[in-house]
């Protein structure tokens, strides 16, 4: 794939794997590699995959895309932050903020990132872009690998106006 890692031992999955949140990738090499392994294990297997957050970020990463830290206010709410604090950004409050779809339509996200996907893996399609600069990608798919990834977290309940189901994100 693009990016180089080594095969632990094995990392047996018997169903569709969900990649979570979390911590920066290179922060916990330990956590990386068994999520290589699982995103291999799962590929091999034809599981559905599903990122969220981090999630989406090891998705791109496994594949060869290439995920930087946000400097300054770049978007909407998004921000750069001294995350040295909250390893694993459970304590950080959200932002909300609008993304755009294929189709033109926005949506209502939280955002709870401070890095992002900046060059998007070839095999993926950007389903989903920062209404204000289409550069921060905030979802994606590759259909033929039954991969669906979203930047933001769909499971945390904060408001009632950012709850937009993954199934109405990827229509499938």
């Amino acid at each position: 794939m693009g990016y180089e890692y080594e095969i632990l031992e094995s990392q047996k999955i018997e169903g569709p794997l969900l990649l979570c949140g979390g911590t920066d990738i290179g922060k916990d090499p330990v956590r990386d590699q068994k999520e290589f392994n699982w995103i291999k294990e799962a590929l091999d297997s034809e599981y559905p995959i599903i990122g969220i957050c981090r999630g989406m970020q090891i998705l791109n990463k496994y594949f060869g895309g290439e995920v930087t830290t946000l400097e300054d206010l770049v978007v909407e709410s998004h921000r750069s932050d001294d995350f040295s604090d909250d390893a694993d950004h459970s304590e950080r409050i959200s932002q909300f903020h609008l993304v755009e779809g294929l189709d033109g339509k926005s949506i209502m996200v939280n955002s709870r990132h401070h890095q992002y996907c900046s060059k998007v893996a070839d095999n993926f399609t950007v389903t989903y872009r920062s209404l204000t600069d289409d550069s921060i990608p905030e979802a994606f798919e590759d259909l033929d690998r039954n991969i669906w990834a979203v930047q933001w977290h769909p499971e945390r309940v904060e408001s009632d106006n950012n709850l937009y189901p993954l199934d109405k994100v990827f229509a499938k």
